[in-house]
């Protein structure tokens, strides 16, 4: 009978991720899938003492053992959902409700040919959104400035623009606009930068046995860039450090087949 050789398995991965972030008690709050992530890796990096004998001649190495393993790894997404853009920046998703309202005489200083931001303030600086009936004036009071001639608005985003060679001076003006009810999502960046929680790869290949990975303890942490604006035809991604723990009385890693066919 001719020898029997292991037969090899080539898989090219492919899965879904998620991750189950653990609250201020330490409890799983359920797991979140990330979207599409076109890389997820692990590394294991080990260090080792090496023990040299001094019984006799030169010391030859008679011992080298492993005193500590790293597990980290990377995860690069590119879905760019507001939660995990949230997860980028360390921050929390909120939602801005603007009240209905019309604001009589906001001041703003200005200076011909450059932008502002209706309605802007430090805890929203967003400002005003949908703004209608809009009508600017000098500080002082007087004939209104002319649309078109001396300045012109983007209503959908607020946007007041001063232009050069009009009415309107470096100085003071007051500005009168109404704004409707009206929501939007908001992301905020915190101090918390890197995230706890329970890391999940589920397999997904075309061909070979699947297998999934499944680590209970982990940090998130945000890295690299995260490209604002681009002129090539790439797709906006976001990076991820992975750094894999061990948790009390586990393991840091499973990795679990699936059930046989009966």
């Amino acid at each position: 009978m001719a020898n029997i050789y292991e037969k090899s398995q080539y898989i090219i991965p492919r899965g879904r991720v998620f991750f189950d972030v653990l609250d201020a008690a330490d409890q799983l709050t359920g797991e979140r899938h990330l979207g599409n992530c076109p890389t997820v890796t692990l590394n294991i990096a080990t260090e080792k003492a090496p023990h040299y004998s001094a019984e006799s001649g030169p010391g030859v190495k008679d011992a080298n053992r492993v005193v500590r393993v790293d597990r980290t790894g990377k995860i690069t997404c590119d879905n760019m959902s507001v939660d995990n853009r949230a997860m980028f920046i360390s921050g929390e998703k909120s939602t801005v409700a603007q009240a209905t309202g019309a604001v009589a005489a906001e001041e703003i200083t200005v200076i011909p040919g450059l932008f502002y931001q209706l309605g802007r303030t430090d805890a929203n600086p967003a400002g005003a959104r949908k703004v209608s009936a809009v009508v600017v004036t000098p500080d002082a009071g007087g004939e209104p400035f002319v649309l078109g001639e001396d300045y012109t608005v983007d209503a959908a985003l607020g946007r007041l623009q001063i232009l050069p060679g009009g009415g309107i001076e470096a100085g003071k003006i007051k500005v009168a606009y109404s704004k409707p009810a009206t929501t939007w999502l908001r992301v905020k960046s915190g101090e918390k930068i890197d995230l706890r929680g329970a890391l999940r790869v589920l397999s997904n290949v075309a061909e070979g046995e699947q297998s999934d990975t499944y680590c209970p303890l982990v940090t998130l942490a945000p890295t690299g860039d995260m490209s604002l604006i681009t002129s090539d035809d790439a797709y906006v991604q976001m990076e991820f450090d992975i750094e894999v723990l061990t948790p009390p009385n586990g393991a840091a890693i499973f990795v679990d087949g699936r059930p046989l066919e009966v």
